[in-house]
């Protein structure tokens, strides 16, 4: 028994940045493990340059929570929310045959207008 009459053992918590950080290590490492398996090629140097982002972004995303939960890629998290609804609408658009009143100019070179980053 210790020295306040329980026999719980007290274990030190992790600070839960570390464990944000040990969880996104969980997730990339079976996630690679799972595209290893599924025939990528998992050494590609794009792939893990790819991933990497990915679990930058999944940080940040966990950084949310916390009490001084600044993070510098929240705002990139919420423009790339923006940008990939915007995409899925056109994407729809397109889908539903509505090409007559979308004009799109595909010998066109696309915007690069990146003023909102």
């Amino acid at each position: 028994m210790n020295e306040k009459g329980n026999n719980i053992i007290p274990f030190p918590k992790p600070k839960v940045e570390q464990y944000d950080l040990e969880t996104v290590h969980y997730v990339i490492e079976n996630m690679v493990a799972d595209l290893e398996d599924l025939g990528y090629d998992v050494k590609d140097n794009q792939l893990k340059k790819d991933i990497a982002v990915l679990a930058n972004m999944l940080f940040a995303s966990f950084a949310r929570k916390h009490m001084y939960n600044k993070h510098v890629f929240h705002f990139i998290l919420d423009e790339s929310h923006v940008l990939i609804t915007e995409a899925k609408r056109f994407a729809d658009a397109l889908e539903q045959d509505l090409d007559d009143e979308i004009e799109i100019d595909y010998d066109e070179d696309p915007s690069n207008d990146n003023s909102r980053l």
